[in-house]
């Protein structure tokens, strides 16, 4: 209750001044309540399984103001499954997704510090997982500058788990210490990336040492009006929570064509797994914080990766569809042939590389400008490495998945459309 009367106060607060400077104050609103039927959903079912059936709902207020020196921004949420809480209790659910201040320095330079979101590379490596209901934010600091065609951020970050009076200790299951380079530029229809992440997490034994890990890499495409192809590299390299020396990398290649109201797009993606002959190096690339929910299936076997791989890899073979049918309604279909990148072994014997593929059938229904449904089902089909590697199911049954979500994101206020 206290952080709500805050929060109505700050409010209260930045309407007044919206109203007496040249500045710009809205509020708007997301409710997502999303139906889910999971038979088979994130690892492969056995026959006498029951299926899953639930709503799970995201709730948000969005508060923004602006004026020629600063940029605000909140956005305050409650996660939950419907009927998860007592109808009348004390649970507290209540969090902040995001909530940082941008002081505007320069036209070209800025500096935003808070709980943000960190999207970069179309979420490649640090996405949001906005799929997710209660999606993903950092804690952090970040510097931006950008002109014309050539943008660059710099970001830090060091996580607590509380105010202490010494020394630093950190057991939350999360990097201590994150650092964060990223440049783009855009020159006619090419454009480039290169970004370059490290994350530290501390020795279970220790305080103040930490294990490094390093991440490097870039991206390289061309785009014009119809034909787009791009694709990205990046090496890891540091140490693993255990103390062994990384050596792994990743690369995807994309190409993409649209017609009038057909976009067809197919590519590759291929993560390095582990050697397990090779006890002095680690050779499982791992993908960070990015929302791999967006690339490697709908039914998310292999979100987590190495761990939803058993550390072998992936490599991800995909064809999709998307069709426009309407100026409210569109279809899509996407197909995804998932192998190992490396052995993995069972018992002496490497079980074979190919793991089996997934169909994503999705639709989506623009209602209102500020209401859509979204909706779709999947299906998995799981072969005995798929249940090897995830260590449960039975091949010979199907999994299936199928959800309808309906987003509702309302403008509420805007003080600049109220002027007018």
């Amino acid at each position: 209750m206290r952080y709500l009367v805050r929060l109505l106060v700050l409010t209260i607060v930045l309407l007044y001044c919206s109203a007496e400077v040249a500045a710009q104050f809205s509020i708007s609103a997301e409710i997502r309540p999303r139906l889910e039927y999971r038979n088979g959903f994130r690892v492969p079912r056995l026959e006498n399984s029951e299926a899953a059936f639930f709503v799970s709902q995201r709730t948000r207020l969005n508060i923004a103001f602006q004026n020629d020196k600063i940029k605000l921004f909140m956005s305050p949420q409650d996660i939950r499954t419907w009927g998860s809480e007592k109808q009348v209790g004390k649970d507290p659910s209540f969090g902040l997704h995001e909530g940082w201040v941008e002081l505007l320095l320069t036209e070209k330079v800025s500096l935003k510090a808070g709980r943000q979101e960190m999207i970069y590379d179309g979420h490649r490596l640090l996405g949001s997982l906005n799929w997710v209901q209660q999606a993903r934010s950092h804690d952090a600091m970040l510097f931006k500058y950008a002109n014309e065609k050539f943008k660059t951020d710099f970001a830090a970050a060091f996580n607590q788990s509380s105010e202490t009076l010494f020394n630093t200790d950190y057991r939350t299951d999360n990097y201590k210490v994150l650092v964060m380079a990223h440049m783009q530029n855009q020159y006619e229809s090419i454009k480039w990336n290169a970004m370059f992440i490290t994350d530290a997490f501390q020795k279970s034994d220790t305080i103040q040492d930490l294990f490094w890990r390093y991440t490097i890499g870039g991206g390289l495409g061309w785009f014009n009006s119809n034909f787009n192809v791009d694709g990205s590299i990046y090496w890891q390299g540091g140490k693993t929570r255990t103390d062994v020396d990384i050596a792994a990398f990743m690369f995807n290649l994309k190409a993409q064509y649209k017609f009038e109201k057909l976009t067809l797009a197919g590519g590759l993606d291929f993560i390095s797994g582990d050697d397990s002959e090779d006890s002095e190096t680690f050779g499982a690339f791992n993908t960070l914080y990015a929302t791999n929910h967006k690339f490697y299936g709908f039914m998310d076997y292999y979100l987590n990766i190495p761990n939803d791989t058993r550390g072998g890899g992936l490599q991800d073979y995909f064809l999709s569809l998307n069709y426009k049918t309407g100026s409210k309604t569109s279809l899509m279909f996407a197909y995804h042939q998932f192998l190992l990148a490396n052995d993995v072994f069972d018992g002496s014997t490497a079980v074979e590389s190919n793991m089996g593929g997934e169909i994503d059938l999705a639709f989506a229904y623009k209602i209102a400008p500020y209401a859509t449904l979204n909706g779709g089902i999947s299906t998995y089909f799981a072969n005995e490495t798929t249940v090897f590697i995830k260590r449960t199911g039975d091949h010979e049954v199907g999994n299936y998945w199928g959800w309808l979500m309906l987003t509702i994101k309302p403008e509420l206020f805007n003080s600049k459309t109220k002027k007018k």
